[in-house]
């Protein structure tokens, strides 16, 4: 009862504010500033949520432009959690720290929905990226899923009366099974390793290399990518790169994924993505993953 009030008020509270805006003729005026709202309240309504809102920020055919352009900022204004916690999670599921690695930073370098990331060099010297998932991730998740799926008919309704068809109890019927995948790290991992196995070849294309023998159902270590996002502009010029080129090389690989052998990233957006100094797409997220089997295939290539 304590996660409804939570959870489902200040979203029924929104929605009856921009019913309101609706209702005044001022809906288009004002969202740009309700999709500000609706942001900062997704960023602090917890993992599943949040995840939600990134996996809805690419979605053009379900959301306006302006709250696409805002949902996109949840990739970077995830609260982290503290780093002592992160700490007692990792010995716990690798043992002894100093036995396996030289030194970890003492800050994240990235907090996503899930999880946090850590810059680390192993005892060989190797330099790796850890993630390390939230404390009690998937208590929340299912107590959350559990909550959106009682009134994901209700919430359903209500976005009809603003003119949006969205049937909200698919979307999170869809939406929970991949991400009950992504909680497990040994099964990111493993999908990691096939990725790189697929594509990792593909020109101007790569992936980082995953080590499964320091993965756990809540730890995954992988090699430690330098790169930056596709949307920064200032960096790609100051590389002599250009985001065309890169966008190219995303949908080429992209229908390869879906075309050839149906084994897809199903979560592309550009916190997933970093690009090298080398001009490399590099793919470091494989928390959701997808498959297409060849009847959906042909389907799509005949249609």
């Amino acid at each position: 009862a304590r996660r409804q009030a939570q959870l489902v008020l200040p979203l029924l509270a929104f929605v009856g504010r921009v019913l309101v805006d609706v209702h005044s003729s001022r809906e288009l005026e004002l969202r740009r500033l309700r999709a500000s709202e609706l942001t900062s309240l997704i960023s602090g309504l917890g993992p599943a949520v949040i995840k939600a809102g990134q996996a809805l920020s690419s979605r053009s055919d379900l959301l306006p432009s302006e709250y696409l352009d805002e949902w996109q900022k949840l990739q970077d204004r995830v609260p982290k959690f503290s780093d002592a916690i992160a700490y007692e999670i990792l010995t716990e599921e690798l043992g002894p720290l100093e036995a396996t690695f030289r030194r970890i930073g003492a800050e994240p370098a990235a907090a996503a929905s899930l999880g946090q990331v850590y810059k680390a060099v192993l005892a060989d010297g190797r330099v790796v990226a850890i993630k390390v998932q939230r404390p009690g991730c998937e208590e929340t998740i299912a107590l959350d899923l559990h909550i959106l799926r009682r009134y994901s008919s209700v919430l359903t309704r209500l976005i009809a009366l603003l003119g949006r068809e969205i049937d909200l109890v698919s979307v999170i019927d869809d939406f929970g099974e991949l991400i009950y995948s992504e909680i497990d790290y040994t099964v990111e991992a493993a999908s990691g390793a096939t990725f790189k196995r697929l594509y990792g070849a593909i020109p101007n294309v790569s992936v980082p290399a995953i080590l499964p023998e320091l993965c756990s159902g809540r730890v995954l270590v992988m090699e430690w990518v330098d790169g930056f996002r596709l949307s920064d502009g200032a960096t790609l010029a100051t590389y002599g790169l250009h985001a065309d080129s890169l966008i190219d090389t995303l949908v080429q690989c992209s229908l390869r994924q879906m075309l050839d052998t149906g084994f897809f990233h199903a979560d592309p957006h550009l916190g997933n993505l970093l690009v090298t100094p080398a001009g490399e797409l590099t793919y470091v997220d494989f928390g959701m993953m997808s498959f297409l089997a060849p009847k959906q295939r042909y389907a799509i290539i005949e249609g």
